[in-house]
């Protein structure tokens, strides 16, 4: 694999000779956007986030994680969407910037 790029499932991109950091929903933090890169998931799984309006390319934010390994509450175009931790494992995100319209 060249230096530079980074092959996902849709297309190669160009990071500029950065490795942007992926991670899962699950380990955002709250209030952080991120951008949804992979769905590491078969069919029925990318057709379950599909008909939430989650995507490849879309960008989403962490509201609220549930105790005990509960579900993760997202927002993605401005719907809030609980999704279960197991779900939530599948979606690859890379981190963008902390959210500043929310008190500290």
């Amino acid at each position: 694999m060249r230096q530079g790029f980074k092959f996902g499932p849709v297309c190669a991109m160009l990071t500029w000779g950065k490795e942007l950091p992926m991670t899962t929903l699950v380990d955002v933090d709250l209030d952080r956007e991120a951008t949804v890169a992979d769905i590491d998931g078969g069919m029925r799984v990318r057709t379950h986030l599909n008909t939430l309006g989650i995507h490849v390319g879309d960008t989403i934010r962490v509201v609220e994680r549930a105790p005990f390994r509960g579900p993760v509450l997202v927002e993605i175009h401005g719907t809030r969407v609980a999704l279960g931790r197991g779900v939530a494992k599948k979606v690859k995100v890379e981190a963008d910037a902390v959210r500043s319209d929310r008190p500290a």
